[in-house]
C-alpha cells in the first residue's frame, strides 16, 4: 500500500464511554460506573459487594448477593481543561508571525449512566449482566481557536455491555467469568485555522476540513476475577480485563488532500486492566480499603486509517505507556441506615511528554473523593458521591506542517474536574 503522513494530523482521541466525556484516569479511562466506588476513589471496589455495581471491578464480587439486585447510577462530569501556549509561524523557512494558541474549557462536561442487574441462581451460581463504560473522552475547541489544525474536536459515544457468572468454589472463594461486548461510534477531525488562511492571503482557505473520519464497529473482550475472604476481617479482590480491539469502518473526508476520501478503517486497542483489591474491616464500624490497578497502555500506539483505495493515513503516533493507579479509602457505618466514605487516588498519565497532543489532555492526577449511602427502606438504598481531581500541568511541544506554512506550538495544560455521581440500589 501506499502510505502517507497527514502533516496536519487529526489529533485524534479515541474513547468509549455511554456519552462522550473527559477523561478522567489515565489516557482516556474511565471509573464513573458506581456512586459508592466513586465515594472512596474507587479503593477496594473489586472486594467490596456493596452492590450490583461491583460486577464491574470484579465478577466474582457478585457471587456475595443475595436474590435479585438491580443498580441505577448516573454520573455528572465537569471538567475545566484550560490551554496556554503561542505558536510560531514560518512561511517556506522565513518566520512571519507569532500566534496565541491559548484556549479555555478544551472539554465537554457530560452525563455518563450505567445499569447492574445481578441475578442469585442457587447457593453456587449467580449471574450478572452490566452497562458501563471504562473509557472516554471529548475535546472541542472554538471556530476561533489559532491552532485548529493540531486539535479542533473529537468525540466517540460507546455501549459496553457486561455479562458474567460468579461460582461459589468453596466457602472462601469465589470465582467469576465474563465476557463483553463494546459498540463505538466516532468523528473526528481537524480543520485549517482562519488565521493561517489570512497569512497566505487564502491560498490556504480558513475553515477547510483537512482531515475528519468518521465510523464504528463492536469489540469484544472477556473478564476474570476472584474474591477470597482471607479471614472475617480480611477480603482480597484480583480482577482482570482483557484488550478490546476495536476496528472503526466508516469514511474519511478531506479538502486539502483528494486522496484522503473515501472508506475505510482504524484500528483501536483499549488495553487489559488489572486490579487488585483489599478490603479490611477495623471494628464494627470502621473499615478501610486499598486498591493497586495496572493498565497496559502500551497497545495503543499508533492512530492509522487504512482507507479501501490503498492509502495508509498515518494519523498520529500515541505510543502510550503502561500505568498505576493507587488508591485508599475509609468506610464508617454511622448508624444503621447510613455508611459515610471518604478516598485518595494518584493516578499515572499515560501520554509521554515526547507525544502529548492537545487533543488527549492526559498527566499525572491527584483523586479527593467523599460519598455516602442511606438506606431509604428494607429494600432500597441511595448512593451519593463527590470527587475532585487535579492534574498536574503538562507541557505540550509540537510542530506541524500545512503547505508552504511550518508552525511550532509551545503550550501548557491545566485541569480540574468535579465529578457528582448518585445511585439507586433495589433489592427486588
Amino acid at each position: 500500500m501506499k502510505k502517507l503522513n497527514l502533516s496536519a494530523a487529526i489529533a485524534a482521541a479515541m474513547m468509549t464511554t455511554l456519552t462522550a466525556s473527559n477523561a478522567h484516569a489515565a489516557g482516556f479511562q474511565l471509573n464513573e460506573h458506581s456512586a459508592n466506588g466513586l465515594g472512596r476513589a474507587f479503593a477496594g471496589h473489586a472486594a467490596m459487594p456493596e452492590n450490583a455495581t461491583v460486577l464491574a471491578a470484579n465478577a466474582a464480587a457478585i457471587g456475595k448477593l443475595k436474590g435479585s439486585q438491580l443498580a441505577m447510577a448516573g454520573t455528572y462530569i465537569r471538567p475545566s481543561v484550560d490551554v496556554q501556549g503561542t505558536q510560531n509561524i514560518s512561511v517556506q523557512g522565513t518566520p512571519v508571525a507569532q500566534l496565541d494558541a491559548s484556549e479555555r474549557n478544551v472539554a465537554d462536561s457530560a452525563f455518563v449512566p450505567a445499569m447492574f442487574y445481578t441475578q442469585q441462581i442457587n447457593d453456587a451460581f449467580t449471574a450478572g449482566i452490566g452497562f458501563f463504560s471504562n473509557f472516554g473522552l471529548a475535546t472541542d475547541y472554538s471556530g476561533s481557536y489559532n491552532a485548529l489544525h493540531y486539535a479542533d474536536r473529537a468525540e466517540i459515544t460507546t455501549v459496553t455491555m457486561n455479562p458474567t457468572l460468579a461460582y461459589q468454589i468453596t466457602p472462601e472463594l469465589i470465582l467469576g467469568l465474563g465476557v463483553s461486548a463494546v459498540f463505538a461510534d466516532a468523528e473526528i477531525g481537524t480543520t485549517t485555522p482562519m488565521a493561517v488562511s489570512g497569512l497566505t492571503g487564502g491560498t490556504i482557505p480558513g475553515g477547510a476540513t483537512i482531515a475528519k473520519v468518521a465510523g464504528d464497529d463492536w469489540g469484544y473482550g472477556w473478564n476474570v476475577g476472584l474474591l477470597w475472604d482471607a479471614n472475617e476481617n480480611v477480603t482480597v479482590g484480583l480482577s482482570h480485563r482483557s484488550q478490546t480491539r476495536l476496528t472503526l469502518e466508516g469514511e474519511m473526508q478531506s479538502d486539502m488532500v483528494a486522496a484522503y476520501n473515501g472508506t475505510g478503517s482504524l484500528d483501536l486497542d483499549l488495553g487489559a486492566i488489572s486490579e487488585l483489591a483489599v478490603d479490611v474491616k477495623l471494628n464494627d464500624r470502621w473499615s478501610t480499603q486499598f486498591s493497586a490497578n495496572f493498565t497496559e497502555w502500551s497497545a495503543f500506539d499508533v492512530l492509522e486509517v487504512n482507507l479501501d483505495s490503498g492509502v495508509d493515513v498515518l494519523l498520529k503516533e500515541e505510543n502510550f505507556s503502561n500505568t498505576w493507579r493507587l488508591s485508599g479509602g475509609v468506610t464508617y457505618q454511622y448508624n444503621d441506615n447510613l455508611v459515610l466514605r471518604a478516598g485518595y487516588a494518584y493516578d499515572e498519565g499515560a501520554v509521554s511528554v515526547a507525544t502529548r497532543s492537545l487533543s488527549i489532555p492526559d498527566t499525572d492526577r491527584h483523586w479527593i473523593t467523599a460519598g455516602a449511602t442511606y438506606t431509604l427502606n428494607e429494600t432500597m438504598t441511595l448512593d451519593l458521591g463527590y470527587a475532585f481531581l487535579d492534574a498536574r500541568e503538562a507541557d505540550v511541544n509540537q510542530t506541524k506542517q500545512i503547505g508552504p506554512i511550518s508552525t511550532h506550538l509551545v503550550a501548557t495544560q491545566s485541569a480540574t474536574v468535579h465529578i457528582v455521581s448518585a445511585q439507586l440500589n433495589i433489592a427486588i
